[in-house]
């Protein structure tokens, strides 16, 4: 998601309306704040508070649901033409929760460390279970814009597992 067009064409209340719509679930945005849009060379900072209804035994929450990559964009099988992306770039979202009281963490996404050909770029996917609350850091940085035709299954290789890594969830359980 391009968080800078995306606020510019439709603005900052509607874009956190639709990251409330996106989870199925009951829940509630508070305190929203986007920084750094105009500063091109900073990252865009987004912060947001949420409060979700739980009843639930177990509940399974994705903390990548707003942010994660969702599907894989190179699909084919195998690529006759170079992979041509319009820059290189280095992504990083960092999550904060705190555990309701009344549940404690049940399960957490491993974490974990993936190159792309050696220097091309990386995946990290950092995790942290502090008890009362999860932290969780993922950052995708690819050094190189242009893949030619025989690197393009390491490439899909890469953001399949980016794509798996982002759809696994926190599972928390309501204590006895």
């Amino acid at each position: 998601m391009n968080v800078r067009e995306t606020v510019k064409e439709k603005g900052e209340e509607s874009f956190f309306k639709n990251i409330q719509t996106s989870y199925t679930g009951d829940i509630t945005l508070s305190n929203q704040t986007i920084e750094q849009l105009k500063e091109l060379e900073k990252p865009v900072k987004m912060k947001f508070n949420f409060r979700m209804k739980m009843d639930e035994d177990m509940v399974y929450f994705n903390p990548m649901m707003w942010e994660g990559y969702k599907e894989n964009y190179f699909k084919a099988a195998e690529r006759s033409y170079p992979v041509e992306m319009p820059y290189v770039f280095d992504e990083t979202y960092i999550f904060n929760m705190d555990i309701p009281a009344d549940y404690e963490v049940e399960e957490v996404p491993r974490s974990a460390k993936v190159n792309l050909n050696d220097t091309d770029g990386f995946f990290e996917y950092l995790v942290e279970n502090a008890g009362t609350a999860v932290r969780l850091r993922s950052r995708i940085k690819l050094n190189r814009a242009n893949f030619r035709p025989e690197e393009y299954n390491d490439l899909r290789e890469f953001f399949s597992y980016v794509v798996k890594k982002h759809a696994e969830p926190i599972v928390l359980k309501k204590k006895k």
